[in-house]
């Protein structure tokens, strides 16, 4: 204690020292010996303060300072709150599982919803080259533009997905919602494993369609909203890595079961997911504070962020953050100038995912692989690239908040720009092969030699292109496919995060409409190379747009 005096009054103030357990600390304690505490920092004598801080000898006040012992003595005892004391490394280590636990259990509609759904086509092509019968064993016939439509067809039943997603996960809360979009994937699949024609699996493809839409905003938000900081950025992998796992699942079932038998088995995995998983899991804390649910909130944040936060200093924070946007229970708070600008970057992340191939190469991959000429089994290959990409998604789980979204976000497009790129001047050379080979000679001996060299360099014809779209697909799940559904909800505040997240995942559908459908007029009008090189002149412009544009927000808490 040390005083000061100014005038005819008397002040006086504390040195604080701030302390931590030393890592034998709990340990000791338990035991009943005294403990030993590290200092932190110390503020210095000769640090000037503030007069404001002092207070008058004469009105001198009394505020109660908890002592480290005390604080530590609640730890041994299982008490808390236990504020100003380092959580110990094997309870964060628990915490942090069992919300990873919670990660996958929410994850397991992304398996079906959008990993199965996304992928479906793919089983479809395969199965219709060799067999086109539907259960009752009547015969389908798919033009180009109809197949085209397998993939599109969702996108566009996922646009007024988006519209009622925002204001569902609002009204009924973010689980409740993900029980919900269930029910329109539960009514598709069902028309598509009993289809008797095309227009029977069209009108599926577009309730499934609605249902990712319902369920990618209610999913997306929740883990944000869970997720501690740190582990904020793997929480949105998990999904992602999930999807392609889905994915997956859909490409190798599909070489053994025909392709109303995946619609069997995603009805399955939604109604596993209603009754097995939904009804365990808690609210998110956020959307409870919001809510004005404090208690709530506060039991829900307890399980999750354990003794050693001030939970009513985070709700009541959460509360003031979310009070700075007016009218936050309408959508007119997305025309405020700093959420329409971040509406603009998430806008602008999800047109560049969608016009470098992302959505493309998930529906189309074995059409794709088909149309390059390679002789390589095509189900094998199809297979290998999703193990790829499931890969990818994993990777990018240890290490998105390691890097950041940015670099991450980078170093994807930049594969991007080398993979499409060799795979476009792979696929016009061998398809023009008069620009590779001299036949300028005598007619006899260049028709010879051309054809000579041709058959040797046709291994290389039969991996390569494979080799590309596999590069492709890993590039895109190591950033530009997963990170616009990371980034949308960590970009604005608790209050509108569903709207606004509505707004940019309905004009992101939008745009991926596009790619799809005019895959195969895009392909006959600009070629197969020149297709490719345009989705490699889209990556590089997403390398200029995401490092003057996209701000960083890794390791940031979300608001």
């Amino acid at each position: 204690m040390d005083a000061k005096t100014s005038g005819d009054k008397t002040y006086t103030y504390t040195t604080c020292v701030c302390v931590e357990p030393s890592s034998d600390d709990e340990d000791r304690v338990s035991q009943g010996h005294p403990s030993v505490l590290k200092p932190i920092f110390q503020t210095p004598p000769e640090a000037p303060m503030n007069d404001s801080l002092l207070q008058p000898l004469n009105d001198e006040v009394h505020l109660p300072v908890a002592s480290p012992n005390d604080s530590l003595e609640k730890l041994s005892e299982g008490e808390g709150p236990l504020l100003g004391i380092q959580e110990p490394a094997r309870t964060r280590r628990y915490r942090l599982a069992k919300q990873v636990l919670m990660f996958l259990g929410v994850s397991v509609s992304h398996i079906a919803q959008l990993g199965m759904t996304l992928t479906w086509p793919n089983v479809l092509a395969s199965d219709f080259q060799h067999d086109n019968t539907t259960i009752y064993g009547s015969s389908l016939h798919l033009q180009d533009w109809q197949m085209d439509m397998m993939g599109s067809m969702v996108y566009i039943g996922s646009l007024p997905g988006y519209v009622v997603a925002g204001w569902l996960a609002r009204r009924q809360g973010r689980r409740w919602s993900m029980v919900m979009a269930t029910v329109p994937g539960l009514l598709g699949w069902g028309l598509i494993a009993l289809s008797l024609n095309t227009h029977m699996i069209i009108v599926g493809r577009f309730l499934t369609g609605l249902a990712m839409g319902l369920a990618t905003v209610s999913v997306r938000i929740y883990l944000a909203e869970i997720a501690d900081t740190e582990i904020r950025g793997a929480a949105g992998m998990i999904a992602s890595a999930m999807l392609e796992f889905g994915g997956l699942v859909t490409i190798s079932v599909g070489m053994l079961l025909p392709w109303y038998h995946i619609a069997f088995l995603v009805i399955v995995i939604l109604l596993t997911f209603c009754v097995f998983i939904a009804p365990f899991l808690p609210e998110s804390p956020m959307y409870l504070a919001i809510s004005n649910r404090d208690a709530e909130a506060r039991q829900v944040l307890l399980s999750l962020r354990g003794n050693y936060v001030d939970l009513d200093k985070e709700i009541s924070l959460l509360k003031e953050e979310n009070k700075q946007v007016e009218g936050r229970y309408s959508w007119d708070a997305l025309l405020k100038p700093f959420i329409l600008k971040r509406i603009l970057i998430v806008t602008g992340i999800f047109c560049i995912s969608n016009f470098c191939g992302t959505e493309v190469i998930r529906a189309n991959v074995t059409r794709m692989l088909q149309t390059t000429g390679m002789a390589l089994n095509k189900d094998l290959s199809t297979i290998l690239v999703f193990v790829l990409t499931l890969g990818g998604n994993l990777t990018m789980t240890m290490t998105i908040d390691r890097l950041g979204r940015r670099r991450c976000l980078v170093a994807s497009l930049a594969l991007l720009v080398v993979a499409y790129s060799v795979l476009g001047l792979t696929i016009c050379l061998t398809q023009n092969p008069a620009v590779l080979y001299d036949t300028s000679s005598a007619p006899g001996q260049g028709v010879e030699y051309s054809q000579d060299v041709g058959h040797r360099a046709l291994a290389v014809e039969d991996w390569l292109p494979a080799a590309c779209l596999m590069v492709a697909a890993l590039a895109i799940s190591l950033g530009v496919g997963p990170i616009p559904w990371v980034v949308s909800p960590e970009f604005f505040p608790t209050a509108i995060r569903s709207q606004a997240m509505s707004v940019c995942t309905i004009i992101g559908c939008l745009i991926a409409v596009i790619p799809l459908q005019l895959y195969s007029l895009m392909q006959a009008i600009l070629t197969q190379a020149g297709l490719y090189w345009t989705y490699a002149c889209v990556s590089m412009l997403g390398i200029i747009f995401t490092i003057t544009c996209v701000p960083e927000t890794g390791r940031k808490k979300i608001w």
